[in-house]
């Protein structure tokens, strides 16, 4: 008998009917049922060592995180800008040398400097979003009814059944199609909440190439964290 090659968090649920692997760069997460026979989970999961072994190999080669107090680079709209210190009163960025440049005082502040990078992609996420979903929203006949900007550690945006929307300033770090996408996501989610056949072909609608986004935020989303 094959030994169990990994240690993983067993989630039950009196609704799932199936066993499966969720596998993510933290840990190795099974759900299955709430009366699943403990011994026939416990072989079936040994027939999964190699398929879990690499699955974690992919996520181990997917890029790291932004480190910009390190690396003194930054995403910006798809593009690394570099990120300077100099004695200026608040953030100043050029797009056209593609540069930030942030007060002095801040180059050895770790906490107050991230702090002031997430202050200022927010600023930069809403100028885009102010502008994008104006269109959008006419486009696809949505009525929002407010729209909010904040860092989330595990997902792009929001809608709920009041049509509010939210979205990740670490947005403001990828090409401007895909925060497209992630905005014509969750206007979608006003007419639709679920993720069902009617949603997809809403957002397919509105974005043909729907798939390749939610593969590339798949590969790439990471990148856009920051430490």
């Amino acid at each position: 008998m094959t030994p169990l090659m990994f240690e993983y968090e067993l989630k039950l649920s009196k609704r799932r009917k199936s066993v499966a692997i969720k596998v993510t760069p933290e840990r190795v997460i099974v759900l299955a049922p709430f009366k699943v026979c403990q011994n026939s989970l416990r072989q079936w999961l040994e027939t999964k060592n190699n398929w879990v072994q690499s699955q974690q190999s992919k996520l181990q080669q997917l890029p790291s995180k932004q480190d910009p107090l390190r690396t003194r680079k930054l995403l910006l709209f798809g593009q690394t800008y570099d990120v300077d210190y100099s004695n200026v009163q608040k953030v100043v960025v050029n797009h056209e040398k593609r540069s930030i440049c942030l007060p002095s005082t801040l180059e050895t502040q770790q906490v107050e400097c991230r702090k002031t990078l997430i202050t200022f992609l927010n600023s930069q996420l809403k100028e885009y979003l102010n502008t994008k979903l104006a269109r959008f929203s006419t486009e696809m006949d949505c009525s929002i009814s407010s729209v909010k900007v904040r860092e989330y550690k595990s997902r792009w945006g929001s809608c709920n059944s009041k049509q509010a929307l939210t979205f990740n300033c670490l947005l403001a770090g990828a090409p401007t199609e895909m925060i497209d996408y992630v905005i014509i996501h969750e206007l979608a989610h006003c007419h639709v909440l679920a993720h069902n056949a009617q949603f997809w072909m809403l957002v397919e609608k509105q974005y043909g190439n729907y798939k390749s986004a939610r593969k590339w935020f798949n590969q790439n989303g990471k990148q856009l964290m920051i430490e």
